[in-house]
C-alpha cells in the first residue's frame, strides 16, 4: 500500500495509521460507486455523511501533515458531529433518515424566502417566483433547531447522550474552543519561553508543550472517521468489519 501521507506530527507510526484508515475508506468508496445501491432514505443520508466525512478526513490529515494541528482540531469536531448523526440514522433507519431529508427541503424553502426578501434584484425576482410556486407546508415551513429534533434542549449534546458517548462533554468542549476562538486556546498559541521572552505558535509545527494535546486531536480525527466508516459499512452491507476492527484496536493502542 502506498503512503497516503508521509509523516504526521513528526511520527511515521501516525502517518502509517492515517494511510491505513484512508485505504479502507477508499475501499468503501469503491464498493459504493461500482456496485448497485438501493437509494432508501437511510442509505441516501448515510452516503452523504460518508462522502462528506471522507473529504473532511482527507483535509484534516493534510492540515496535520503541514503542521496546522490547531486548525485540524476544527475538523475533528466536524467529524465527531457527523459520527453522532451517522450512528443516529443507522440506529433509527428510514424513519430517522426522513427527518434529515425533510430538513434539506426545509432549508431550501427558507433560503428561497430569504433571497426573495434580501437578494439582489435579479435574484429576488427568481426566488419570489419559486416561493409563489411552492405550496405552504406546516411541517416544512416550521423552523427546526436541528434536523433530528425541533426541541431547543435536544441538541448535539443530547444526541451524544442518547448514543452513550460519555466523553462528549470533555472532548467536544475542548474541540469547540478551536471553532470559537475561546480564551482557553491561549496556551496553544502563546506562552512564556523557558529562556525568557515568549513563544508564539504562529508557524506550522507543534511545540513540546502542546504535543500531547495535538495527539488528542489526531485521536479524535481518526476515531470519529473510523466510526463513521464502521456504521456506514455495516448499514450498507459492504463488509470490511475485520479491517475496521483492526484499525480501531490500532488507534487505541497508539493513543493509550
Amino acid at each position: 500500500m502506498s503512503d497516503f501521507v508521509g509523516e504526521l506530527l513528526g511520527s511515521r507510526d501516525l502517518a502509517d495509521l492515517a494511510s491505513r484508515i484512508y485505504a479502507v475508506a477508499d475501499g468503501l468508496r469503491a464498493k459504493l460507486v461500482t456496485g448497485p445501491v438501493r437509494t432508501t432514505p437511510s442509505n441516501t443520508a448515510l452516503i452523504f455523511f460518508f462522502g462528506r466525512g471522507l473529504k473532511t478526513y482527507h483535509a484534516a490529515v493534510e492540515l496535520l501533515r503541514m503542521g496546522f494541528w490547531q486548525d485540524a482540531a476544527v475538523l475533528a469536531r466536524v467529524l465527531r458531529e457527523a459520527e453522532y448523526q451517522v450512528r443516529w440514522i443507522a440506529a433509527g433507519g428510514d424513519e430517522t433518515a426522513q427527518l434529515f431529508l425533510r430538513d434539506y427541503d426545509r432549508n431550501r424553502r427558507n433560503v428561497m424566502r430569504t433571497l426573495a426578501k434580501h437578494g439582489d434584484p435579479e435574484i429576488k425576482t427568481q426566488a419570489q417566483e419559486i416561493v409563489e410556486g411552492t405550496a405552504a407546508d406546516g411541517t416544512l415551513d416550521e423552523w427546526w433547531r436541528n434536523w433530528w429534533s425541533k426541541k431547543p434542549k435536544e441538541g448535539i449534546g443530547w444526541l451524544a447522550e442518547q448514543l452513550g458517548y460519555k466523553t462528549h462533554r470533555f472532548e467536544y468542549a475542548a474541540l469547540s474552543a478551536f471553532v470559537h476562538t475561546s480564551p482557553a486556546l491561549a496556551d496553544f498559541y502563546f506562552h512564556e519561553a523557558k529562556e525568557g521572552g515568549v513563544t508564539l505558535e504562529s508557524r506550522p509545527g507543534v511545540s513540546d508543550e502542546n504535543r500531547e494535546f495535538a495527539e488528542v486531536v489526531v485521536f479524535s480525527i481518526f476515531a470519529a472517521f473510523v466510526d463513521i466508516c464502521g456504521a456506514f459499512a455495516g448499514k450498507m452491507g459492504f463488509g470490511l468489519e475485520d479491517e475496521l476492527q483492526q484499525i480501531v484496536e490500532r488507534i487505541h493502542q497508539a493513543f493509550s
